[in-house]
């Protein structure tokens, strides 16, 4: 395996009806070979130049140790529109594998059109991750549409790098804002769940980034430290809806996340809301790990528990407008959704109960 220089170059950028030159940068490049036999080149391109450049295409061409050309490969970045000064991840196959092992160098260079500057309006609120023992790195985040119109094909670009800085993997998913739906309306807020898959390489993780990106909007990047295998960073040692994700078979099933949104989007952001979830845990992680081992391997608890679910995700999504009602003040906010959501847990899981 050879680790390639990182190289700078200065590209013609084609805008609508004529020619400019524009100045990209490559960085944080990492190369492998992984175990079918391609080879994977990741980094960062930083757009350098005074405009926003849009359909932005990178290409690699491959030589040996003679300085011959192999092959030339041409891929898009992760992000739709880089602004001025920003930087957006790529990855790039060398998908020919009787020549990959003769590969010693590499060049870059990328064309792009001018385009208009891509506002911020979204909002990345909440996020953690944790590397499972099978070598999966899951990331769960919650972003919210700050703009006047629907963020349409809203998706968020996770990116992984290692102790020195280096891009080691990408990931991306597309919101769930509803079902079948990746538009975030106008002042709503949306989880994304990314799993990424590169088993030879998340264990590599030291810190991640994220972005989130729409047709309309774009968010700023935020960097955050890593989680080792089988833990979540952030403020809890076990971040698990354990029982839940029995029922519904993954942790990124959209009821699962629903669930995760309300703790992580709303309580966890007040020390009410955090007193709370540090009491709640303390108690629901003494019986559910035994709980979702036996609900796995029985069917019948599996759908006793979904139908109990349900019901729940509807009070926390009323609790959740009771909390937004609070915009001057989120500790009395979530004090009136704790209320309002315990008044109809008992109203509707209890009161039955009492009656019979």
């Amino acid at each position: 395996m050879w680790l390639l220089p990182a190289v700078i170059v200065i590209v013609m950028v084609l805008s609508i009806g004529q020619w400019a030159y524009a100045e990209f940068s490559f960085h944080n490049q990492f190369s492998y070979i992984d175990e079918t036999k391609v080879m994977h080149i990741l980094g960062e391109i930083k757009n350098e130049s005074d405009h926003s450049m849009r359909n932005v295409l990178i290409t690699i061409s491959f030589y040996d140790r003679e300085e011959n050309l192999l092959d030339e490969f041409t891929r898009v970045p992760a992000l739709r529109v880089i602004n001025p000064g920003e930087s957006s991840p790529f990855e790039i196959l060398f998908t020919d594998q009787k020549a990959v092992d003769d590969v010693a160098n590499f060049t870059m260079l990328a064309t792009g059109q001018t385009t208009e500057l891509k506002e911020k309006q979204l909002k990345i609120i909440s996020a953690n991750s944790r590397l499972d023992l099978l070598g999966t790195y899951y990331i769960y985040a919650v972003a919210r549409n700050e703009g006047q119109e629907s963020a349409t094909n809203a998706i968020m670009i996770a990116t992984l790098y290692d102790k020195d800085g280096r891009v080691i993997a990408i990931g991306n998913a597309l919101a769930e804002a509803g079902p079948g739906s990746s538009n975030i309306t106008a002042g709503s807020r949306a989880p994304f769940g990314i799993p990424i898959t590169e088993k030879m390489q998340t264990p590599k993780t030291a810190k991640y980034s994220l972005v989130a990106e729409s047709d309309q909007y774009g968010s700023d990047m935020i960097v955050l430290q890593a989680s080792g295998p089988g833990l979540a960073n952030g403020n809890q040692t076990q971040s698990g809806c354990l029982i839940a994700t029995a029922a519904f078979g993954s942790d990124l099933a959209p009821q699962v996340q629903q669930l995760r949104l309300f703790r992580d989007g709303i309580a966890l952001k007040t020390s009410a809301g955090s007193s709370f979830i540090n009491v709640f845990n303390a108690w629901y992680y003494s019986f559910s790990p035994s709980v979702s081992n036996y609900e796995r391997q029985t069917p019948w608890i599996q759908n006793i528990v979904r139908t109990l679910i349900y019901p729940l995700l509807g009070i926390l999504s009323i609790s959740a407008l009771v909390y937004d009602l609070f915009t001057f003040g989120s500790e009395l906010g979530i004090v009136a959704a704790g209320i309002t959501a315990s008044s109809l847990v008992g109203l509707l899981y209890f009161a039955p109960l009492g009656i019979a």
